[in-house]
């Protein structure tokens, strides 16, 4: 679990940066353009609420559930949940919005990361 806890501080680090640069800052440190034209499209909100915030609540969740061994089942639903989610964006990203935000990019890398690891997980058992 300490692994799953690791990602889940890293992606919630990730999400609150994020949310600092959408939502007040209105500026990314970024590696080219690519984090201010995924910041401005309109995939950037889901539900007409940012993507940052949806992932922090992710992560939080991840990380709360991550500690509870009964919720065990409730924990890989969840993490299933947000790396195909992340699957979708990270799609979006390369073939319509044909740019990429390294931030969004480490967040899917650690959902994925969670995701796999509670995945080999359960079949180990």
């Amino acid at each position: 679990m300490s692994f799953i806890r690791i990602f889940s501080i890293i992606g919630l680090i990730v999400s609150l940066y994020l949310i600092y640069a959408y939502e007040i800052s209105k500026s990314i440190i970024c590696l080219g353009s690519g984090c201010e034209i995924v910041a401005n499209s309109v995939y950037s909100k889901f539900l007409n609420i940012s993507l940052p915030i949806w992932g922090a609540l992710f992560y939080i969740i991840i990380l709360v559930l991550s500690f509870v061994k009964k919720f065990n089942d409730l924990l890989l639903f969840v993490a299933l949940v947000g790396a195909i989610f992340s699957i979708y964006l990270t799609i979006v990203e390369l073939f319509v919005l044909r740019s990429i935000c390294i931030w969004c990019l480490i967040s899917a890398i650690c959902s994925w990361l969670i995701a796999i690891n509670l995945v080999l997980g359960n079949v180990k058992k």
